[in-house]
């Protein structure tokens, strides 16, 4: 009895490709779950984020509010025109880029992230209650 080799081949790469189709169909899913919701005073325009989710852009009419962590109160607000609405954070460079259909404008600011860090217990000279601290960072063990 001779045997087909290019039909066993045929067959073979048949049933792997109705076996991969099969497990595809079987795998594709979506389940959603809501992790917050959040009522803004204002019609949300555009909304961006920083890449590591920490940070919140949203565009309203007149100004962007920026959310930390998704909080339900924004942590800052930053003045635009009316006019703009459209917005891109590019985190690398830590701006945000604005843009206004209506008047063919846009508008690059500079966002400065500040921390505070608690100096309570620590050594140090001058005033306590100074509105600068400069804290300098020398052991590293």
């Amino acid at each position: 009895m001779k045997i087909n080799t290019k039909a066993i081949i045929c067959l073979i790469l048949m049933m792997s490709l109705a076996l991969t189709a099969n497990s595809w169909a079987a795998t594709v899913g979506v389940d959603a779950t809501t992790l917050k919701q959040l009522d803004i005073e204002a019609p949300p325009l555009d909304i961006d984020t920083s890449e590591d989710g920490k940070l919140a852009f949203v565009l309203v009419p007149g100004e962007v509010l920026i959310y930390s962590n998704l909080g339900s109160q924004p942590i800052n607000r930053i003045a635009v025109g009316k006019n703009f609405d459209r917005l891109a954070f590019a985190e690398k460079i830590d701006v945000l880029i604005l843009s206004s259909n209506t008047d063919k404008q846009i508008k690059v600011v500079r966002i400065d992230l500040i921390n505070a860090i608690s100096i309570d217990g620590s050594p140090l000279r001058g005033k306590a209650d100074a509105p600068v601290t400069i804290a300098v960072f020398d052991d590293y063990q």
